[in-house]
């Protein structure tokens, strides 16, 4: 389902986009994060007793009630020849070191043709288109090509709730924030109370440049879906970028209060 398009300004996308490396604050900062999820699990775990576990229509077919009841002796004692008993036969080249895959001598021509593949040129015209398949959010920079009426992704990041609108900006925040001349961000809304701004030139990035709002979750839970002055505390229904003052975005949000932000600093200026 597509929910949100916005085009990109032609011209201002970078040539040859950079390509995200982990850092190891990022690393730390994911393992948190992680950490975190699983213990908000665990204690929602703790206020679901067993009995609404096992009428969960979702495990039903699971059948939790019997599990340990099952035996697996039936599968492990059927004959026949094991599924990877002969992986070796399957190699296309008879050694190891006869495999350009594998001996490294085709990396830099595939590097070569992976860069080129990822190019953008000035005469494109990229179009951003926010969907869900199968549950799973995500932006997608597109590349429409009018000629033959095509229109391929050119590269994609996750989102972590479905997508309500997408809005295009050019002021440089996060890592390129110091940077001169204008760059390329798109700036999401979704569900969740917050905006993210993502850099359009970069590959491969695992969070965004910039956030606004809080990821508190319990000064959310506080709030409880009310007005707050300083973060939004429902989904962001709508933004607007002020394209004269390049470094503030307005936002609507179901907590019924419209907020201006200031991107130079990340903070709410007026609600």
């Amino acid at each position: 389902m597509i929910s949100a398009l916005a085009w990109v300004r032609k011209g201002v996308a970078a040539e040859r986009p950079s390509r995200h490396e982990m850092t190891e604050e990022e690393y730390a900062r994911l393992q948190t994060e992680a950490a975190s999820e699983i213990n908000e699990a665990k204690r929602e775990l703790k206020q679901t007793t067993d009995t609404e576990l096992l009428n969960d229509p979702a495990l039903k077919d699971f059948d939790l009630e019997h599990y340990d009841s099952e035996n697996s002796s039936d599968e492990e004692a059927q004959d026949g020849p094991h599924i990877f008993s002969n992986i070796k036969g399957l190699s296309f080249y008879a050694e190891d070191e006869h495999d350009p895959l594998i001996n490294g001598e085709d990396d830099a021509e595939l590097e070569a043709e992976e860069a080129e593949e990822e190019r953008v040129f000035a005469t494109d015209n990229l179009l951003l288109v926010a969907k869900t398949e199968d549950d799973i959010s995500s932006i997608d920079m597109c590349v429409f090509e009018p000629e033959s009426d095509s229109l391929f992704v050119h590269h994609d990041f996750m989102l972590p709730a479905f997508p309500l609108q997408v809005t295009w900006l050019d002021y440089r925040v996060g890592r390129k924030a110091k940077m001169e001349g204008s760059g390329n961000y798109v700036a999401v809304a979704t569900f969740e109370p917050r905006i993210e701004i993502w850099d359009l030139d970069t590959l491969d990035a695992a969070y965004p440049d910039l956030v606004l709002g809080t990821t508190d979750k319990k000064a959310l839970r506080k709030a409880k879906g009310k007005p707050h002055k300083e973060f939004h505390t429902d989904a962001v229904m709508d933004m607007s970028w002020n394209t004269n003052v390049r470094n503030l975005l307005a936002s609507s949000s179901a907590d019924t209060t419209v907020k201006l932000w200031d991107l130079s600093s990340a903070v709410c200026v007026q609600s």
